[in-house]
């Protein structure tokens, strides 16, 4: 497939995920999170693998496997309580040697994110081994003395895996990728893609038209998607706090913002896996061996399984995975970045 025909089918797909995400933004976004999703994160860490993980040296990539699971206990440890089998795991656990620790990984949960983040940098662009790995250790004296920041917590605990990772980083490979092609078609998608945030953001939706009930509101509340657009639209200070969801005792009616905020996730992360599958052609990321490739299929269709049985348990178990493909992205957001400042910097010095 010619990049001219990918990029217009890019549009569509922009498109698409925009109207749908418009008229059902809570029942796209769950569908899209536990069906695409979970196929997202395997086909993407097998494609990383065989390059790589783009780091100067492919053990390296242990450290951001590290960085995940520290992070995983935090999240594990918040979700015992929501499990009969597991509630009485956290008072086991503060009862027990263990505690200090589990303290620790509590206390820098998010911490956890910008390492990753951090090291990344280093294991994309030093190539000098000792010089790596000291300034890699230089990331924990800065994420201690950042650790409580409201504003650190929110933009790289909180953001950078979620609307970052799925708006941000994938403008940013369309971007890089219409510099590169100097086409048309390219800066169009991108066009597109920005004109559907500017209308998201200006759009004026009627929360009335969006109540949730039975499955579908028990799914968004549950596994705390709404707390994240909530606390995400609080501190941009698009709404006051504790107006975001008006009531939910009845079943969800929630505010304008709330409304607002739904629609542009649902867009974002639809169209993001989207877009990663509709570049089959151009990256080969289905060209792995018969049993990766089975295995990716049938974790896939397990996963698939457990959502529909119980959304929060779905959650939960593909937790340590859904995280994992975002830190293993980070190399190649920092090379895509810098070739997008490489770019841009050739069209205004070199000459015509």
């Amino acid at each position: 497939m010619k990049a001219k025909q990918l990029d217009y089918i890019n549009i569509g797909l922009m498109i698409l995920s925009f109207l749908l995400a418009v008229k059902l933004p809570f029942h796209v976004f769950l569908i899209s999170y536990a069906v695409l999703g979970p196929l997202h994160y395997l086909t993407e860490i097998g494609w990383l693998d065989d390059r790589n993980y783009f780091t100067t040296n492919k053990k390296d990539s242990w450290v951001l496997v590290i960085m995940c699971l520290f992070m995983t206990f935090g999240f594990a440890y918040h979700q015992f309580g929501n499990f009969e089998l597991t509630k009485t795991w956290s008072n086991a656990i503060d009862g027990s040697w263990f505690k200090p620790i589990s303290d620790f990984l509590l206390k820098y949960e998010r911490s956890f994110i910008f390492l990753a983040f951090y090291t990344a940098i280093m294991m994309t662009f030093i190539k000098k081994k000792y010089l790596r790995y000291g300034l890699m250790l230089l990331g924990l004296f800065i994420a201690y003395h950042l650790n409580g920041i409201t504003a650190y917590t929110m933009i790289i605990g909180i953001m950078l895996p979620t609307v970052i990772h799925v708006y941000v980083f994938t403008g940013a490979f369309i971007l890089f990728g219409a510099l590169k092609s100097k086409s048309v078609s390219g800066y169009a998608s991108l066009f597109v893609f920005l004109a559907i945030l500017f209308l998201i953001v200006f759009q004026r939706p009627k929360a009335s038209d969006y109540q949730l009930s039975g499955y579908w509101f028990d799914s968004i509340v549950e596994s705390k998607f709404i707390d994240l657009s909530g606390a995400i639209a609080t501190f941009l200070g698009w709404v006051k706090p504790g107006r975001y969801i008006i009531n939910t005792a009845q079943g969800g009616v929630l505010s304008s913002v709330a409304i607002k905020m739904q629609i542009f996730i649902a867009f974002a992360y639809t169209y993001h896996y989207l877009n990663w599958f509709s570049k089959t052609s151009v990256i080969n990321w289905h060209k792995v061996s018969r049993i990766r490739l089975w295995s990716a299929i049938f974790i896939w269709a397990g996963s698939v399984g457990l959502y529909i049985y119980d959304y929060k348990i779905g959650l939960a178990a593909l937790f340590f995975l859904s995280v994992l493909h975002v830190f293993l992205e980070f190399p190649l957001n920092h090379l895509t970045f810098i070739g997008i400042f490489k770019e841009i910097k050739n069209r205004i010095f070199s000459p015509k």
